[in-house]
């Protein structure tokens, strides 16, 4: 999702993932120091997360047609690339999170191994199945959740292509989202135990199979049919109330209805009709690109930065965006130049292994 090249970007996605990316670190900033009004439901900018990557898994599963004697083989290649794309990063904050709490904690050798141990399904991006060591990563939840569920519905989605998107979908939506409302009226739910998992994994199911279904509707090419002056005035009035939902007003208007009109919104974004192309840009497609390493790194900022007093909850937060904005550039900077050499370096070898042949 974040690994797109430029010529396959979305200037317009890439932007609502930086706003909903800041609206949920402003979230969870306020949520644990100051309680103000700005962004108190910010949770509900990981709905518009999960939709757009329950989207772009039913696109991408697109490039996989079922063949019954690489069925297996196609499910896991997709799997394995889906995981590539977000481990890097993540693997950068794992070590830097790591290394703040054996220093915070002054943890000696024997220690920290045995901390480390309880950390694996952390570093593996596995916190959602159960087991977690590593607190300064629980914001992850939402990958983790995210990756699990598309583990599991991967290899249905590719053998049942037409049934997955148009039956399945539908009553995993619809099933899922009316237990979590009957449970309690919020989406704001993670680490709830159902007694078989956390809601967190229910939430994501419910969520990327929404995506799903509006791919199916972007597939049909439904919204082509409208004014592109109506898409876009439906598409920006939708998440301008999303966002003024998210800061206390329209209140009565509930999560599960902001929702659905995320999901009303998302398949508009995707569609040319409505396009912007002054948004299709190398800044828009940083802003993009820099959104998920802004949303890694937030709890290592907030740990860090809540001890200093700054008398003024506007600017504790202004310096605590701009902390997190310089740490997630940090990451790009060492993440990308060394996954850069690593390229060269595997390439150096294959070459000398095709010499040496």
């Amino acid at each position: 999702m974040f690994a797109l090249k430029s010529s396959a970007r979305n200037g317009k996605i890439d932007l609502l993932k930086f706003l909903f990316s800041i609206m949920v670190i402003i979230f969870h900033f306020g949520k644990g120091l100051y309680n103000y009004d700005l962004f108190t439901k910010g949770y509900i900018a990981v709905e518009f997360f999960f939709i757009t990557s329950g989207f772009l898994f039913a696109k991408s599963l697109a490039k996989y047609p079922y063949q019954k004697d690489t069925f297996l083989k196609d499910s896991t290649l997709f799997m394995k690339r889906k995981f590539l794309s977000f481990f890097p990063y993540h693997l950068f904050f794992f070590i830097a999170c790591f290394l703040y709490v054996v220093f915070d904690q002054h943890l000696g050798i024997r220690t920290g191994f045995s901390f480390f141990c309880s950390t694996i399904p952390d570093l593996l991006m596995l916190q959602m199945g159960g087991i977690s060591g590593l607190s300064l990563l629980r914001y992850e939840w939402y990958i983790s959740a995210m990756l699990i569920v598309m583990f599991l519905l991967t290899p249905l989605a590719i053998r049942y292509r037409k049934a997955f998107l148009y039956y399945f979908c539908p009553i995993l939506f619809l099933a899922i989202t009316g237990w979590l409302f009957a449970q309690s009226h919020s989406l704001n739910v993670v680490r709830e135990w159902t007694g078989l998992c956390y809601e967190a994994l229910l939430r994501a199911t419910a969520e990327l199979a929404l995506g799903c279904i509006c791919y199916a509707i972007w597939e049909n090419k439904f919204w082509e049919k409208l004014p592109k002056a109506f898409l876009l005035l439906i598409e920006w009035g939708i998440y301008t109330i999303v966002f003024l939902y998210s800061c206390k007003l329209f209140t009565g208007l509930g999560d599960f209805f902001a929702l659905f009109l995320l999901g009303i919104a998302v398949p508009i974004s995707f569609t040319d009709k409505a396009s912007l192309g002054f948004l299709n840009n190398r800044v828009v497609y940083f802003l993009g690109k820099i959104s998920f390493p802004i949303y890694l790194s937030q709890l290592l900022v907030i740990e860090i930065i809540k001890e200093y007093d700054f008398n003024s909850p506007t600017l504790h937060t202004l310096v605590y965006i701009g902390c997190v904005i310089s740490a997630a550039l940090i990451c790009m900077l060492v993440t990308d130049n060394l996954l850069r050499l690593f390229r060269h370096l595997r390439t150096k070898l294959n070459n000398r292994k095709e010499d040496v042949s």
